[in-house]
């Protein structure tokens, strides 16, 4: 009985030890990941200071997102709030505007990289960095033009299972995301296409869900699906989110509802030409 006992004992102990050697190893790859550096330093864009470019900019703000994970006020949320994956939140924008110089914010936005040459986290960089300076530029002047409030400071916290997910590459912070797309540049057409307006809505705003090749990701379809929708049932998605079928789809209902009613028809048909054109052998 005895020797059972100091089996078991020991066998325990094993366990312990090896589950102690498995989390710093975790927590060492994961935490060189974190650590890296970038060589991506920020550059300025022309920020225009007239209210038609500031409207502009909270539109394409809307379109984008923005307001989806840092609040309607900009004042910042908690969108990941579990120990073991993260403790994760959009930060205020309106006090990060009056932190950050633009050229700092370009180098968020569009690179992932901090001011301290660390990425970003949880930052859909990889869809922004294809914004034209135009785009960006109005979204500036918009985020210059709102007023402070208080709100939520900048917080990104990894349990285990987030720290095991960055270990295994299957969480990549979001320089390396950005460094991804920009190898798939020949994948869309070039400027001057009659599609390029479309694919350059698709790749600032449906890559977030549906991949950098849009052709899907998890449950997320591949945006040949679009094919199957004539030009007012495609009109009709967008601004309402009733899908074919009078369907109410789990995520692109409401992302179309808060995101994509604020297209303008122009840019709608755009985007339908290109998904139409992708979906065309």
């Amino acid at each position: 009985m005895k020797r059972v006992l100091r089996w078991l004992r020991n066998a325990v102990i094993g366990v312990i030890a090896l589950a102690l050697i498995a989390a710093a190893v975790i927590y060492a790859m994961s935490e060189r990941t974190l650590r890296r550096s970038y060589d991506a330093r920020g550059t300025s864009v022309a920020i225009p200071a007239d209210s038609a470019s500031i409207a502009e900019g909270e539109r394409l703000a809307r379109v984008r997102g923005c307001p989806g994970c840092h609040e309607p006020s900009l004042e910042g949320s908690m969108f990941v709030d579990d120990p073991m994956l993260a403790r994760a939140a959009a930060p205020n924008l309106t006090t990060a505007v009056r932190e950050y110089s633009d050229a700092e914010l370009e180098g968020i936005i569009r690179h992932g990289v901090r001011p301290d040459g660390r990425s970003v986290l949880a930052m859909p960089s990889d869809m922004f960095r294809l914004l034209d300076d135009a785009d960006l530029g109005k979204i500036l002047a918009y985020l210059h033009s709102a007023p402070q409030v208080p709100g939520q400071a900048r917080m990104m916290k990894l349990g285990p299972l987030g720290r095991l997910g960055i270990a295994l590459g299957e969480f990549k912070p979001a320089a390396e995301e950005v460094r991804r797309v920009e190898l798939l540049s020949d994948s869309f057409p070039a400027a001057g296409s009659p599609v390029a307006r479309g694919a350059y809505l698709a790749r600032t705003v449906c890559t977030e869900c549906h991949g950098a090749t849009l052709s899907g990701v998890g449950t997320t379809p591949d945006l040949r699906i679009a094919a199957g929708y004539s030009r007012e049932q495609f009109v009709r998605l967008m601004r309402t989110g009733v899908a074919l079928g009078e369907r109410e789809l789990e995520l692109m209902s409401e992302v179309a509802r808060s995101r994509f009613s604020h297209f303008t028809d122009e840019e709608i048909e755009a985007l339908y030409a290109y998904l139409l054109s992708r979906a065309t052998p």
